[in-house]
């Protein structure tokens, strides 16, 4: 079963444009709140997190803390004066591997100017990657002594035989090493990514190799948490009508069925790797949709083909720049477009505000 865990953050206001800050340099007020409480699938059901220990941290690009601490402990009428800050919310540090500390959060790049407000969607993800282990009776009766020790660049975390526990470490490589005695052989390397949760069984070969060690991954099942949006994502979503259209996330398990998809615009001329999420824009036949207007990452988009005449003429964002940041619900058949999961041969779509 997926695990869902679902942050929003609201900062009210509009971002504008930088050409038109205020010379008189007035004060944006940011207004913060999370939506509904948190719950954590790592914390026994019906135990909520309590979002007041939240993380908050708001930073201007030239260094400057406005404020870094409990989010509930947050100054009441926080203001900024016009200028770009980074403002992110995490819900625990992590720093060094450690078990059952799975790290949720966001960031983003907000403009402040000429006094007015600014609106910011957080979408909070699981930051940092979980590695749960199990061994088989195999491998225990052919190392019955010592431990796993699981390492990378920001430290090192020892599992024993005995562990249950998930594992939670930064995203990148690491080294899987057997222990015993002093003694310190390295088995093998798995690269993980944030909001993955790997569950390895290790089993051992009855053949030995040169170095006296033959170790296999039996199994393996790789769960990624999902992001979804409070209020528009439910269990009646079967993609069957644009009423009823499903979210990226959902979609993306359904590959090659024809099906409604929602989300906004957030930009176009995409490549293997990039998408231009500012403009001005040059290739009318895709655009980039994704579960926040907000979204500035390529990995969390969802490609769609602008083929049909209609549909690329109406959606477009070389003709159509006004689209950017809209919501829409598309009718096309789930594939992969660009390297990532999204959505070819668009017959309909309704366009939202």
């Amino acid at each position: 079963m997926k695990k869902r865990f679902v942050v929003t953050a609201v900062l009210t206001s509009v971002i504008l444009a930088s050409c038109n800050i205020d010379p008189a340099g007035r004060e944006s007020r940011l207004d913060l709140s999370f939506a509904e409480p948190l719950s954590s699938p790592d914390t026994r059901a019906g135990v909520a997190a309590d979002s007041n220990s939240f993380i908050l941290s708001i930073a201007g690009m030239n260094g400057e803390t406005v404020y870094k601490g409990a989010y509930g402990s947050r100054p009441a009428g926080l203001t900024l004066k016009s200028g770009t800050y980074e403002v992110s919310v995490v819900s625990q540090e992590f720093v060094l591997p450690a078990f059952e500390k799975p790290q949720y959060g966001d960031s983003q790049i907000v403009l402040a100017a000429n006094g007015e407000p600014v609106r910011v969607a957080f979408l909070c993800r699981m930051t940092n990657a979980g590695i749960r282990i199990s061994l088989t009776d195999a491998f225990k009766a052919k190392y019955p002594a010592g431990i796993l020790l699981l390492k990378q660049d920001a430290g090192s975390l020892a599992y024993t035989y005995s562990e249950s526990r998930t594992g939670y470490f930064k995203a990148g490589d690491v080294g899987f090493y057997y222990v015993n005695g002093g003694s310190e052989t390295p088995l093998f390397n798995r690269q993980v990514n944030s909001g993955e949760r790997h569950s390895l069984t290790l089993n051992a070969s009855s053949e030995e190799s040169a170095s006296g060690f033959s170790i296999k991954v039996d199994t393996t099942t790789l769960a990624i948490v999902e992001m979804v949006t409070v209020g528009q994502e439910y269990a009646g979503a079967d993609g069957s009508s644009a009423q009823k259209a499903m979210s990226i996330s959902q979609a993306a398990s359904h590959p090659g069925d024809t099906l409604w998809v929602w989300g906004y615009i957030v930009g176009g001329d995409l490549t293997t790797s990039s998408v231009n999420f500012d403009g001005p824009f040059e290739k009318s036949s895709n655009m980039a949709i994704a579960a926040s207007a907000s979204e500035r990452r390529f990995a969390n988009c969802f490609p769609v083909e602008l083929s049909k005449a209609a549909v690329k003429n109406a959606l477009n964002l070389v003709d159509n720049p006004g689209n950017l940041g809209k919501r829409v619900c598309l009718k096309g058949k789930v594939a992969t477009y660009f390297g990532l999961t999204g959505l070819k041969s668009v017959s309909e779509f309704e366009l939202g505000e």
